[in-house]
């Protein structure tokens, strides 16, 4: 009995040794170590640091890493909730406890915020529906006191925000790198200060917000690598003058868009007018396209037939919807423009096993596609055929590769169930008639 005593009186004193000499290796990390590693974690995660020892109990609070508020998970899911909910009374209550949590989670932010000491701060988000009249500048202020690289703004689409250019001066916010804005409106005036006061901004990325209707990104000196207007009001027109400028991402209608010089330009996103698209003069010199044309009716898939030759294109994503009867001609339309393309990505929308019956159509020219990806794949006859067809008309091909896990946009009111064994059991019975030296795989 007294052995049995002994041995776990060892136990626990080897043990209170073992957490005594972990906490004196943990406290003689030298300077700037710890701070590095709490930089590399989530905030949560960081703030659990503080048990480590008694060196680290407040050590969190210099995090300089980045913060993202998105919405508690509660918020999450009574948002979800509120969609389906039916009555009005119902749905007033719920509303009511919505507001609730969420300024619960807004109190929650504030007092993170005031407890952080570090003076720089790598990215911040906030990306969540604030709710109106809540006074957001002084997140914004926070952001720039903290010397962001990354900052993310999106507070609502109900939420009118127009983005403080006093706020920005007085400060000034010269490290800024990675701006990204969804329903904020931009002025004039803002939009200059930023491409010229912002001297390492390579991001700049507007969504669904007011921008001036005529903008001009024009700077000899400008490091903007990322430029992308998605869905924005107002714009008329677009002039660029950005050397160093890389990728481009457009979706909206008709616009007046001037590329005066952009020699490093290699990649475009495009949706929207395909007039805009087709006169856009860098074309030429890309080499990796992202084109959306499920929005485009079929009098406007005409303006592909003065898309210029795409010379130095290597990979190519097209999102169509698979049922319409032209999406075979398009296709093929457009891989005749592509004479060096050699990857080939088909995202698929719509699609439905019953729609169409194949229809047959003959390989008149070669292309040098080497990867061939069929993402939404759900074993169409349309979908068949034109697996097929670039099949026959790729005589390089080295890999084909069908996606039937899920649709494009599974959230379409269309893909209230996906079947997706039932579309993996069509795709394989295209392997039968895919070459030996071909590598299939079937997701």
């Amino acid at each position: 009995m007294q052995d049995a005593i002994n041995w776990d009186h060892k136990q626990k004193r080897a043990k209170s040794n073992n957490e005594k000499n972990c906490e004196d290796l943990i406290n003689q990390l030298p300077n700037g170590i710890p701070g590095a590693i709490l930089s590399k974690l989530p905030i949560n995660e960081a703030a659990k640091t503080s048990i480590l020892s008694r060196k680290w109990r407040y050590m969190w609070t210099f995090y300089s890493g980045t913060l993202e508020f998105d919405g508690s998970p509660v918020m999450k899911d009574m948002k979800k909730d509120l969609k389906r909910v039916r009555g009005r009374h119902l749905q007033m209550a719920m509303e009511t406890m919505f507001d609730a949590e969420r300024q619960t989670y807004i109190n929650w932010t504030n007092e993170l915020l005031s407890s952080l000491k570090s003076p720089t701060l790598q990215g911040l988000k906030f990306w969540f529906h604030v709710g109106k009249g809540y006074n957001v500048d002084k997140w914004v202020q926070f952001a720039i006191q903290k010397k962001v690289q990354k900052l993310e703004l999106y507070f609502g689409q109900a939420f009118e925000y127009v983005l403080p250019l006093q706020m920005f001066k007085l400060a000034g916010f010269n490290s800024l790198r990675v701006l990204r804005l969804r329903s904020v409106a931009v002025t004039k005036e803002m939009l200059e200060y930023l491409l010229c006061c912002c001297p390492l901004l390579e991001t700049l990325s507007l969504i669904s917000s007011e921008v001036p209707e005529t903008m001009k990104v024009i700077d000899q000196s400008l490091k903007l690598k990322c430029l992308e207007l998605v869905k924005c009001w107002n714009p008329a027109s677009l002039e660029i003058f950005a050397e160093n400028l890389v990728s481009f991402k457009y979706f909206g209608p008709c616009l007046d868009i001037k590329f005066k010089s952009v020699p490093r330009l290699e990649e475009a996103t495009f949706r929207g007018a395909l007039e805009t698209f087709v006169r856009l003069s860098f074309l030429p010199q890309i080499k990796m396209l992202k084109l959306d044309i499920t929005e485009n009716a079929p009098e406007e898939i005409y303006w592909l037939h003065q898309l210029p030759d795409l010379n130095n294109l290597k990979h190519l994503e097209l999102v169509v919807c698979i049922d319409d009867d032209s999406t075979l001609s398009d296709c093929v339309l457009l891989l005749k423009a592509m004479p060096s393309l050699w990857r080939f990505t088909l995202k698929m929308q719509n699609t439905k096993p019953t729609f169409r019956t194949e229809r047959k159509l003959t390989v008149e020219s070669e292309y040098s596609i080497k990867e061939l990806e069929l993402v939404g794949f759900c074993g169409a006859g349309c979908e068949v055929e034109l697996a097929m067809f670039l099949v026959q008309s790729s005589v390089e091909l080295q890999k084909i590769t069908i996606d039937t896990r899920l649709p494009t946009e599974p959230k379409l009111k269309h893909f209230q169930t996906w079947h997706h064994e039932e579309n993996r059991k069509r795709a394989l019975k295209l392997q039968e008639k895919i070459l030996p030296g071909v590598e299939f795989v079937c997701l």
